[in-house]
């Protein structure tokens, strides 16, 4: 089954919970020091500050709940100072830098989280009252209905449980401590007249089954007719609207995984950075698997790999193919030459199967079903600079839902603005072009690697990687490898 963008971000969010949760005592700790030191100073702010942490307790160490749930289930509570929920992630943040073992993808998980939290507490304050707790509870509260009471039960082990009482009068129905259930609605049902202290001879009981739970609803006879179809049908139109809600939520997440991109693409601080960042974007906060980034010349029609992600690296760089040998591919270029300037966008282009589309060499090498060629451009121009090819692993065969093309194309702008500016970076001054395994080889000696430890890690010989070097320092008409780390960090090459 494919993946769809909902799942890649939900899985974003549970990866955040779960990080939160593997770090729950440093955070604690760290979360007790800074509350002392604001108490030193302004007790009432370290009062909200607690009162909020506290929060931390109840759900985000819950690592299980879905991402709808979690929303839902927020505590009234948590409507408090932004600043509050800022500081709150940034000592989680500080927690895990202090960990070695954890990554940038876990930092922008947890930014991820809290931004939900933020949203929903900041932005959605209408939806303050639209649980179903809330929703019942003003439903009994009515004096225009003439409902008694009504109880939640759960289907818990096999087992119905009293777990919520509504009641219009607390004196009518006085309930023990511990908790009420039975094996069936019904035995449970009888065990709740034992606890009516009023006239229940007068009362009838109806179950309503509703989503998970089942609503055992308390209320005169005579009433009955009248009242039951208006709540089930009162029921239906609420179940209905927090559809719509959630659709609509949901609707929205594709601009979550954009701002989520954008904000680790704009991190990068080199050109190298910057591949590595756009390719492992793709594949962080979409549903995709592996993903390999190409240049375009559009002199020699020729694509030029530049990077890979979950796929090997070494291979993609070693293509070199003429966009003529993808008929698909090639089409789609001619329409862009010729109506690039009037379109709005380039639009993503997805394989349902590769074989006939791409040449048989790459099928067999990198094991391809479905793809995506993402055009990365620069939107003012149109200008395609090249593109990033997506699939969920080898051989799989998938679907793209229209959340997750409207993502693509703003992933391939943001992805050509990034590599646009630093192309420019990259050309002027000196105009050094480099290839991108001199890019790497830089790099490594930048990091005090020497010419043998950097044929270790490139998997190239000794030689191959001399010769490198020497073509570096020719370009840069630098005299010693020194020099020429030193001006490529100065031009930000590295």
């Amino acid at each position: 089954m494919f993946m769809t963008l909902n799942d890649q971000m939900n899985t974003l969010f549970q990866r955040g919970l779960t990080v939160i949760k593997d770090n729950y005592e440093d955070i604690q700790k760290e979360l007790h020091w800074v509350i002392q030191q604001y108490k030193r100073n302004n007790k009432n702010i370290a009062e909200a500050m607690e009162d909020t942490f506290r929060f931390l307790t109840e759900h985000l160490i819950r690592a299980e709940f879905p991402l709808n749930h979690f929303i839902s289930n927020l505590p009234s509570k948590m409507n408090t100072n932004p600043f509050i929920l800022l500081l709150l992630e940034n000592v989680v943040h500080k927690v895990l830098q202090e960990n070695a073992k954890k990554t940038h993808h876990d930092h922008f998980s947890i930014h991820y989280v809290f931004t939900k939290i933020s949203e929903e507490v900041f932005l959605f304050p209408y939806q303050k009252n639209s649980s179903l707790k809330d929703f019942i509870n003003h439903l009994v509260a009515s004096h225009q209905l003439p409902i008694d009471s009504i109880i939640v039960a759960e289907n818990i082990n096999n087992c119905f449980v009293a777990t919520q009482v509504y009641t219009k009068n607390p004196s009518s129905l006085s309930l023990p401590a511990e908790k009420l259930e039975a094996d069936t609605i019904y035995d449970l049902t009888e065990i709740l007249y034992n606890y009516i202290t009023g006239n229940k001879n007068n009362l009838s009981a109806v179950p309503i089954p509703y989503d998970h739970v089942t609503l055992i609803v308390f209320l005169p006879r005579e009433d009955i007719s009248k009242v039951i179809p208006f709540l089930t049908f009162t029921l239906k139109m609420y179940n209905d609207s927090q559809k719509s809600l959630l659709i609509a939520k949901q609707s929205q997440q594709w601009k979550d995984s954009v701002i989520m991109f954008n904000e680790k693409v704009m991190g990068s601080q080199t050109y190298t950075d910057a591949l590595q960042n756009i390719a492992s974007g793709f594949v962080e906060f979409l549903p995709f698997e592996r993903s390999a980034l190409f240049s375009y010349n559009k002199n020699e029609q020729t694509g030029l790999g530049l990077y890979g992600h979950h796929i090997d690296k070494e291979a993609i760089r070693n293509i070199t193919e003429n966009v003529q040998n993808l008929p698909l591919v090639h089409k789609q270029l001619k329409i862009l030459e010729n109506f690039g300037r009037r379109l709005k966008y380039i639009q993503p282009l997805y394989i349902r199967d590769a074989k006939g589309i791409f040449p048989e060499q790459y099928i067999n090498q990198f094991e391809l079903k479905s793809v995506v060629v993402v055009p990365v451009y620069l939107s003012s121009s149109n200008k395609l600079l090249g593109a990033a090819i997506l699939d969920q692993g080898p051989w799989q065969y998938f679907k793209i839902d229209k959340d997750t093309f409207l993502a693509l194309i703003k992933f391939g702008q943001s992805a050509g603005e990034i590599l646009a500016k630093y192309d420019k970076e990259r050309k002027s001054g000196k105009k050094w072009h480099f290839s991108p395994r001199e890019l790497e080889v830089l790099k490594l000696l930048a990091e005090g690697a020497s010419t043998f430890e950097a044929a270790i890690e490139m998997h190239l010989s000794e030689y191959t990687v001399r010769d490198y070097v020497s073509a570096i320092m020719q370009k840069m008409n630098v005299k010693n490898r020194t020099e020429a780390v030193a001006k490529a960090i100065r031009e930000g090459l590295i």
